[in-house]
């Protein structure tokens, strides 16, 4: 029967596992043949497949009971993995493997993970399941990974095992505590899972991990642990594969049961490169955790939702993700999942909100336009489902707010949705009133945002009605502030300025109670000044304007506060209007062909300041305004009488009246009608002259100031009027009756006791005196032409009570003067003193005049008030002013007041300055033109003489100044001089008496800016402008020859220029004074002269100086006063035509390295350009504009190639200062500057920049460094790619942008990288070095895709990695050289210089480089690359490269395989280096390339490294020969198998792989362990899954290189080929034996290796003994008795055949022994035990082989001779003699007992030569020797004793000896392994002891007297034993 003798070994093994009583023993069957029998079970019949089932059901009986038994984990597993086995079998295999991984240990279960993960990718779906819970249980039971561990497990040589694990680990992460079945039976799924997905994990639910918290958090940690760490995701490996490790991570991080799991994750996180959120396919997994499956996938398959807790984790990736905003309609289902499904949470619901905020944002415009209504929807039931109740919380709150916020985004990205329909406008205006304080923000936030979309698309007429009406209804009704405030913002924005409704809505926001709203009602009516200069027709008409607001004002309002007699309200209707009045006037003055004066900045702030009309254009723009709605011809028609009762209503409500501000506003607008407007304006008001009269007793001053002026208009206007055409018209009883006596009535009040009347009266009483007294005095001149009299006009009653209350003031002020009176009083006095005075004092003499001026003079003498002096010096005059020849009193006093002053009263000077310029210059003083109130000319009243400047006091004033005051040591004297010359220069220009003057004054003031007070060096330099500009063309350049010459000692322009480019200074340091910080202002007037000189333009100094500053006095308000502002617009404008010249240096100046210089140069640019321009010393960038604001150009740009040029000459001048201004210059424009303007200076900006960085000076360094930063922030945002995610629809406009930013980018690149490539990275100086590197750094993580699109990219990798080297740190380079004296190996240095290499930034950015590479760009690479292999300089340099290319392997495989050749033939070569962490580095690209190999390439490849191998003999060569093999075998282990695998052939490729093979072999057992480790794991790599195959199909192959080694002369060599022999011997022998049968291929391929292999063998075995001989015989007998036991096997199953294949190998054993026979009494003790135990494994081999009679002879003169050397202590300097000798013994003994012969009897002499022997070594040896000696004597005994015809053996042994000996070990009382061993000899003879006494007589009694004695041993095995044997002796 053919299965008969399967049968019979089942039935034996069966036997064999049934006798298993002991741990050793189970594990031993268990471990050799479990496997077989499970292999066996694929072919087999069905007697032998039952009896083996029932074997295996045997062997899980009794592996239960020893827990402790391990399973060849390893060999299960590529049993299961490399066969073809069935389904049934494979069965078996699984669920061994599944025991298997719950019994191994760590090291096997680190092993079997990668095997595991392969099978589970490799192997149906139905084995998936228990191979993944064999894996987690793996995982579960490994103690903590080690770094190396996890490099094992090579995820990054095979991806498919990374998405494996990664696919199991993110449901191990998901998975929780145990889930109990649904009441359905279906089992519950966790969130994240699917049915399927969690019965793999689980085991359907049977796992351990199920039911076991610990164990499940054990789990959990060692899958995050393997799955976050580096060494087994290296960062080379795919994006998509750290992609899946990101989102397992984050869901182990979200695990609410296990906190050490998510800190875990969240560290390892931390750790991980950052996502990358636009990656579609992270996204589409984050997507998935949060959506689940599709519907249409199949239930088992269909994933579900996670967790709440982990959706919140996610949407932190998705709220900053653009990509995911494009995936519709994945965003939206997100949305309202989180929104509105089942199980959603309040924390949810605010991450759904924030996510559609994003989503709104970011989405493409066409997707959120369609998604728009549903999400409108979605935010609507949001608000409706979350209640009151609900929405109490803060929760609730934040949900409600976010909801308004992305109603009110929506409609910003969607205008169409809400602009046709005010109920959305509706609905959130009047949740205000419903919802709390915090979401009320939200609403306001809502509706801003929404605010845009009613700015872009206008209203229709009806819809805006709508909206204005719903919104003034919302402004005066609503409690809210929110509520009006969106609404004031709605009327500002949403309607354009020309709509007085929304105006007007700003009126009313001006009397809210809060102050936000009061502000931004403010800012509403706010008349921008473009809407004057070019945008005038969108302000609104004046008429309709006016008539609008005097319907508002005197209409009734249902709300007191908000009507037009709330004060607020009506400033703000009278501040607009008045505003708009003159900004009508100033645009209708511009638009007029024969205007003179254009509106500088002063006039157009006057426009919304409210503030006394300043300037003569003011005045003329608001006359023209007012004369332009008198329109009617009547004025009570017209839009001016409408505009009078606007602003004279305040003197009819009380509620205005009695408010300050209200009735100043109210007055001073009255005051410019009367004076500016048509006389019949001014006759209408006559009759409201009570009104004036009533706020005489107000308590503003200001008011009383203003009705006075009105009243004083009012009457001088009506006495003109009446008169003008005839006396006849003058109604007498009106001014002779009523105003007489008013006039009196005041003159009582005045001149009465002070304590009658209050002190308010008495000062409105007071001003009304003065001001109606000059009012009517006026009308009398204009009447008379300055000569009629009061009689003249039949007005005598007046005249009188005029002069009698000029007398009464005249009276009080002298009694005044010498007393003391409140300052109100006094300064009431002096006003009215001054108004008189003005009209010459009616019917006054001169000594009248001189005692009014003397009463003032005595005032100014006695007060410190400064009101008070700021009115007598304006009353002295106008005394002046009224009366000539009062001016040179005046000018005395005026000398003799200036020495009382203090050198810090400033203003003192220019009050007096003020008051010189009105009194000398009369009416061509600007000042006084201004202030003229009357609508009558002034020639009408003084006549045209009259008006003309007094040129006498004029010169008196001059000479005085330019020849005392300004010489005087007196500081006060030179600040007076300065400023009177000032005032007299800027208020009248005009004069003619200052022309003659201009020379002196300039000298004067020359010598003034020399002074060392600061101030008057500022005032001079500011006056010399104004002094050039009065002059005519050749007194012009009169003077600046004479300022050029005083500043620079020359005579010619060239001669300064050359003095100041001189280092010598200008002037002495003093003597230009300090400014405010203590420094010397040299430096200031030095740059500003130079400036000049520079420009060939010497006069420029002028407009110079006066743009330049130090203090802070010219903006004040006495600055303001004197129109300073007016003067710089002045000097601008003279310079417009040089700026093209000015510009470029003065903006260098602008950043000059001195702070005053700076300040002074910054204020001139600031002036230059003018307000609201942009300023370079603040914003660096200047983006002023001036002409060029039109056209959207900056004064920087359109200036930029001039500034370019003198920035960039200025860094390579020879003063430090000039190149540090220029740094900062430079850095300063470049900022926010346009890529088109940079790019032609780009490289000169680099270049020039770098050698200020390498500056010899420290702060020109700083200053290069800050312009090197510039350049590159703006080069980094030029090249930073700012497109929409891909697969996003594009219009053309936004496809034209991105193309124009493109070919910027490349353009900028295209300058900048070579640059910095060429010089910059390999420039001398460090810091220009470092800071090179450190932009390409930036450039390459900023703008990859432009990098990969231009050429640059290969120089940059190049560069980059030869910085590497150049800048690691020099102690790394030290600790190289030192390493040993700091404890570290150079190995471990290395390894750390390779770690610092991978995380380096500069190795993160060649990454980023080589992601973009293109095709042209690598093959520009490459030979770079092989140059630097070749030729690199440092560790760093080349480890960068080969990891590089290892990248380059991963990431762009199509890149690299045109290239490979080239790169593996340098590698090659570098091989042998020293470094051996280089080495594994080369050795890894040349592995990552060997794919891409062509076959002639990697056959050089192969033989290369095999004659490297074989003709260097150092180790470290050796390794990297190693190396190169592993990584062969790791990445193309396919190739190398095929070819090896193949046929012998003449193919040389075929050739080269099997001699890579037999290399491989080889080096597997090379001397070096780390040498052998490598060859190792690349021959299990070349041989996994094919088992023996390679060995049996190219053994002779394989045998090549072991026996050319084994044949030379080398012994190391020949011991390697040896090693590489056996254990080819033994990988056939165990294939042969599992072989049924025994003649398949591997018996054939073992006897063909034993033919070729032992005549080399035993030839390299003969001749003398050298180290690594013993080896050679191990060898030499491995293969021999393999042979053998084939040839045996062979010959049982057919003998012809074994004949044929192994008849040499079956005569070779008894050589061999003869051989080590030979060899057995040479060499030394070990090498001797080596040689018997070879002969103990041969002769134990080989049963048949009978060699007692050769071998017997020399083993027991061994054994003889080597206990006699142990006894006599021989060599007793070598302390490992004797025991070496004593185990040599043992040894020999035991191969004395297995020679025994099996087939015939010992011959007498032999069995007596053995006993003699063994006795004596049994009773002198030490224990091994006594065990060795009694078993051999027993078996010895066993031979001898038992059969016929033994006699004469018997007596040959000398049993009593041998008795003897086994009684002296029975004695043995330390070691019980010698009695045992003495008890079994014992038996042995006493189971022969009745032919032993026969022969030899009684001998029972020594035998049983041993017995007893064992009888008695203390261990209870040995006396059970012995007392057995005595009861079957006695028997």
């Amino acid at each position: 029967m053919a299965d008969a003798p399967d049968l019979e070994l089942l039935e034996s093994l069966q036997l064999r596992f049934a006798m298993v009583s002991t741990l050793e023993q189970m594990q031993k069957l268990v471990s050799t043949l479990l496997v077989p029998l499970l292999d066996k079970l694929d072919a087999c019949s069905a007697a032998v497949k039952t009896k083996i089932i029932s074997l295996l059901s045997q062997v899980n009986k009794k592996l239960k009971g020893y827990p402790q038994a391990t399973l060849p984990m390893g060999v299960l597993l590529e049993s299961a993995f490399s066969r073809d086995s069935t389904a049934y079998s494979q069965s078996f295999r699984l669920m061994y493997i599944t025991m298997a991984s719950e019994r191994a240990d760590s090291e096997q279960l680190v092993a079997a993970i990668p095997l595991l993960l392969d099978g589970i990718h490799q192997r149906p779906v139905a084995h998936s399941k228990s191979l993944a819970v064999a894996l987690l249980t793996s995982v579960w039971r490994c103690a903590t990974l080690t770094d190396e561990q996890l490099r094992s497990f090579k995820f990054a040589d095979n991806h498919h095992r990374g998405e494996v694990l990664l696919r199991l680990a993110k449901d191990v992460l998901l998975l929780s505590l145990a889930l109990q079945s649904s009441e359905n039976g279906v089992p519950m799924v966790g969130a994240g899972l699917s049915i399927s997905g969690q019965s793999v994990i689980t085991n359907e639910g049977k796992a351990p991990w199920m039911t076991d918290g610990e164990v499940l958090r054990q789990v959990k940690l060692n899958v995050a642990r393997i799955v976050g760490s580096e060494q087994a995701f290296p960062i080379e490996m795919p994006d998509t594969i750290h992609e899946q490790r990101f989102l397992a991570l984050v869901c182990g991080s979200g695990d609410a049961y296990f906190p050490p799991v998510s800190s875990l994750c969240e560290d390892s996180l931390k750790r991980m490169r950052a996502a990358n959120c636009e990656s579609p396919s992270f996204i589409g997994g984050v997507l998935e955790l949060l959506l689940g499956s599709l519907p249409e996938t199949s239930a088992d398959d269909r994933r579900q939702p996670v967790t709440p807790g982990l959706k919140l984790k996610l949407f932190g990736y998705l709220n900053r993700s653009s990509m995911a905003a494009a995936m519709f309609p994945q965003w939206l289902q997100v949305i309202f999942q989180s929104l509105f499904g089942q199980g959603t949470s309040n924390k949810l619901r605010r991450q759904a909100m924030q996510f559609l905020h994003w989503v709104i944002r970011m989405a493409p415009v066409e997707q959120i336009t369609r998604a728009a209504p549903v999400l409108l929807q979605g935010v609507r039931k949001v608000l409706t489902e979350l209640t009151s109740s609900t929405s109490a919380s803060i929760d609730g709150d934040v949900i409600r707010g976010s909801a308004y916020v992305a109603w009110g985004m929506l409609a910003k990205r969607v205008p169409a949705l809400v602009i046709s329909n005010l109920s959305h406008l509706k609905e959130l205006f009047g949740a205000f009133a419903m919802e709390s304080a915090n979401v009320r923000l939200s609403i306001q936030e809502s509706l801003l945002a929404m605010l845009p979309a009613y700015e872009s698309s206008p209203l229709d007429e009806a819809t805006g009605e709508q909206l204005l009406e719903f919104l003034q209804q919302q402004l005066v009704s609503s409690d809210v502030r929110q509520t009006r405030y969106c609404a004031l913002r709605y009327a500002i924005s949403a309607f354009p300025f020309a709509r007085m409704e929304a105006r007007w809505l700003c009126v009313l926001g001006l009397a809210d109670s809060e102050r936000e709203i009061r502000a931004l009602a403010q800012s509403g009516l706010v008349i921008a000044p473009t809407l004057v200069s070019t945008e005038c027709g969108r302000l609104p008409v004046l008429e309709e304007a006016i008539r609008f607001l005097h319907l508002r004002v005197m209409s009734s309002a249902t709300i007191p506060r908000l009507c037009a007699g709330n004060p607020l309200v009506y400033s703000g209707v009278v501040g607009f209007g008045r505003s708009l009045i003159l900004a009508s006037g100033m645009a209708q003055s511009r638009a007029r062909a024969e205007s003179t004066l254009e509106p500088d900045i002063i006039d157009l702030e006057a426009i919304n300041e409210f503030s006394e009309l300043a300037t003569a254009l003011q005045r003329e723009s608001m006359q023209t305004a007012l004369t332009g709605l008198y329109t009617d011809g009547t004025f009570a028609k017209s839009p001016l009488s409408m505009w009078a009762d606007v602003v004279g209503y305040a003197l009819t409500v009380p509620s205005l009246s009695d408010s300050p501000a209200a009735m100043s506003q109210s007055l001073m607008c009255i005051v410019e009608l009367l004076s500016l407007s048509p006389v019949d304006a001014s006759l209408a008001f006559f009759a409201q002259r009570q009104k004036f009269k009533a706020a005489l007793s107000a308590r503003d001053p200001v008011v009383q100031q203003r009705s006075m002026q009105a009243l004083s208009v009012v009457y001088a206007a009506r006495l003109y009027s009446d008169a003008r055409t005839s006396l006849d018209s003058v109604d007498v009883e009106l001014w002779n009756g009523q105003t007489a006596t008013y006039l009196k009535e005041l003159a009582a009040v005045v001149g009465g006791p002070a304590d009658s009347r209050t002190l308010d009266e008495r000062q409105g009483a007071i001003l009304a005196v003065g001001h109606i007294s000059h009012g009517l005095c006026v009308a009398r001149m204009a009447l008379g032409g300055g000569e009629s009299s009061w009689s003249d006009l039949g007005l005598s009653d007046l005249g009188l009570a005029l002069e009698q209350a000029q007398a009464v003031l005249l009276a009080s002020m002298a009694v005044a003067s010498k007393t003391t009176s409140h300052p109100m009083i006094l300064s009431a006095l002096c006003v009215a003193i001054g108004e008189m005075g003005k009209s010459g004092l009616t019917g006054a003499t001169g000594a009248v005049a001189q005692e009014a001026m003397a009463a003032v003079v005595e005032v100014l003498k006695n007060t410190t008030d400064a009101k008070v002096q700021d009115a007598a010096y304006s009353a002295l005059a106008s005394l002046a002013l009224g009366k000539e020849e009062l001016a040179a009193g005046f000018i005395e006093f005026l000398q003799a007041s200036v020495k009382a002053a203090t050198k810090k009263q400033i203003d003192v000077h220019f009050k007096i300055g003020e008051a010189l310029a009105v009194a000398l210059g009369r009416f061509k003083c600007t000042l006084v033109g201004v202030g003229w109130i009357f609508p009558i000319e002034p020639a009408a009243v003084y006549g045209e003489s009259g008006l003309e400047a007094n040129g006498a006091a004029i010169d008196v004033l001059l000479e005085l100044v330019t020849g005392k005051m300004a010489v005087s040591p007196s500081p006060q004297d030179r600040q007076a001089a300065v400023v009177w010359i000032l005032s007299l220069v800027q208020f009248c220009p005009r004069l003619a008496a200052l022309t003659r003057w201009l020379s002196k004054l300039h000298t004067c003031l020359c010598s003034l800016v020399t002074d060392r007070d600061e101030f008057t060096q500022e005032a001079a330099s500011k006056t010399l402008g104004l002094v050039y500009d009065m002059g005519d063309a050749g007194l012009k350049d009169d003077l600046v020859h004479s300022l050029m010459s005083l500043f620079g000692g020359a005579s010619s322009s060239q001669s300064v220029r050359q003095r100041i480019e001189s280092d010598e200074p200008l002037l002495e340091q003093e003597s230009l004074g300090q400014t405010p910080d203590g420094r010397a202002v040299n430096t200031t007037y030095k740059s500003i002269l130079s400036l000049a000189s520079d420009m060939q333009k010497p006069s420029l100094v002028y407009q110079f100086m006066q743009l330049a500053t130090h203090t802070a006095v010219w903006s004040s308000r006495r600055g303001a006063a004197y129109g300073f502002a007016t003067i710089i617009e002045r000097a601008r404008e003279s310079m417009q035509p040089h700026l093209k010249g000015i510009v470029p240096r003065l903006y260098r100046y602008t950043f000059d390295p001195s702070p005053q210089t700076r300040a002074a140069m910054t204020g001139i640019w600031r002036a230059l350009l003018g307000p609201g321009l942009a300023s370079a010393a603040e914003g660096g960038a200047a983006a002023g504009r001036s002409e060029w604001a039109a056209s959207g150009t900056s004064v920087v740009e359109a200036h930029w190639a001039g500034i370019m040029d003198e920035c960039l000459g200025s860094m390579g001048q020879r003063e430090w200062r000039v190149r540090e201004s220029g740094c900062s210059a430079l850095a300063g424009a470049v900022r926010g500057a346009r890529a088109e303007l940079v790019v032609p200076f780009l490289e000169r900006m680099w270049r020039m920049s770098f050698r200020a960085l390498d500056d010899i000076k420290g702060s020109v360094r700083d200053a290069g460094l800050a312009a090197c930063q510039a350049l590159a922030a703006a080069t980094v945002a030029w090249c930073t790619p700012r497109g929409t995610p891909r697969g996003t629809p594009r219009g053309t406009r936004e496809a034209a942008r991105e193309a124009a930013r493109d070919a910027q980018a490349l353009a900028v690149l295209g300058v900048v990288v070579p640059f910095l490539v060429d010089s910059g990275a390999v420039s001398d100086a460090e810091d220009v070095r470092a800071f090179s590197l450190g932009l390409l750094l930036r450039l390459c993580r900023s703008s990859g895709p432009y990098l990969a699109a231009s050429a640059s990219a290969p120089a940059i990798a190049e560069r980059l990695l030869e910085s590497l080297s150049s800048m690691e740190p020099q102690a790394a380079n030290y600790l190289t050289f030192h390493a040993e004296s700091h404890d570290v190996t150079v190995d471990q240095l290395e390894a750390a210089r390779l770690g610092a290499v991978k995380a380096s930034p500069i190795m993160q950015g060649i990454e980023l480089v080589l992601e973009g590479l293109t095709p042209a760009s690598m093959a520009a690479l490459a030979p770079r690359l092989q140059a630097i292999v070749r030729r690199g300089l440092g560790l760093p340099t080349r480890a960068g490269c080969a990891r590089a290319i290892v990248y380059l392997c991963v990431k762009r495989a199509d890149l690299v395989r045109p290239h490979a050749a080239g790169l593996v033939k340098a590698i090659s070569g570098s091989l042998t280096e020293p470094s051996a962490v280089q080495r594994q580095a080369w050795a890894a690209a040349i592995g990552f390339m060997a794919p891409m190999l062509s076959p002639a390439v990697f056959r050089s490849l192969v033989r290369h490294v095999e004659k490297t191998y074989v003709d260097r003999h150092d180790e470290d060569v050796r390794g990297v020969c190693g190396l190169v093999f592993e990584q062969l075998a790791l990445r193309c282990p396919e190739r190398l198998r095929a070819a090896a695998a193949a046929a012998a052939t003449a193919d040389d490729a075929a050739a080269g792989a099997r001699a890579a093979a037999s290399l491989v072999l080889l080096g597997c057992w090379d001397a070096s362990e780390p040498v052998r480790e490598a060859f190792r794991c690349a021959w299990r790599e070349l041989t996994l899954g094919s088992g023996s195959g390679l060995a049996e199909s190219c053994a002779e192959e394989l045998l090549a290189l072991p026996l050319a080694f084994l044949a030379g002369d080398s012994w190391p060599r020949r011991t390697q080929g040896a090693a590489a022999i056996a254990d080819l011997a033994r990988v056939l022998e165990r294939a042969a034996r599992a072989q049924p049968g025994g003649g398949g291929a591997a018996a054939r391929a073992l006897g063909a290796l034993a033919d070729r292999a032992l005549p080399e063998l035993v030839r390299a075995s003969q001749g003398r003994v050298w180290p690594g001989k013993a080896q050679v015989l191990e060898c030499l007998v491995l293969v021999c008795t393999a042979a053998a036991a084939a040839a045996a096997t062979a010959a049982a199953a057919a003998a012809a055949a074994a004949a044929a294949a192994g008849h040499g190998a079956a005569a070779m054993p008894r050589a061999v022994g003869e051989l080590l026979l030979r060899e057995m009494p040479r060499g030394d003790p070990a090498y001797r035990r080596s040689v018997v135990a070879h002969f103990c494994a041969l002769v134990e081999a080989v049963p048949a082989l009978d060699m007692y009679a050769e071998a017997s002879a020399v083993l027991l003169d061994v054994i003889a001779s080597g206990m006699g050397s142990a006894a006599s202590g021989a060599d007793e300097e070598e302390p490992l003699h004797r025991p070496l000798q004593l185990v040599l013994v043992a040894a020999a003994v035991r191969a004395l007992l297995l020679a025994l012969p099996k087939s015939r009897v010992l011959a007498e002499e032999e069995a007596a030569a053995a006993a003699r022997v063994l006795c004596a070594a049994a009773t002198d040896g030490v224990w091994n020797i006594r065990v060795a000696s009694l078993e051999c004597l027993q078996a010895l005994v066993e031979s001898c004793c038992v059969g016929p015809g033994r006699d004469g053996l018997v007596r040959a042994l000398d049993v009593p000896r041998v008795l003897h000996a086994i009684g002296v070990c029975a004695a043995e009382g330390k070691y019980v392994a010698v009695r045992t061993a003495a008890l079994g000899a014992l038996e042995a003879v006493l189971g022969s002891l009745p032919l032993i006494e026969r022969v030899l007589g009684p001998s029972a009694t020594t035998a049983h007297e041993t017995l007893d004695l064992l009888a008695s041993d203390p261990v209870p095995s040995i006396a059970d034993r012995a007392k057995d044997a005595r009861a079957k002796s006695d028997r």
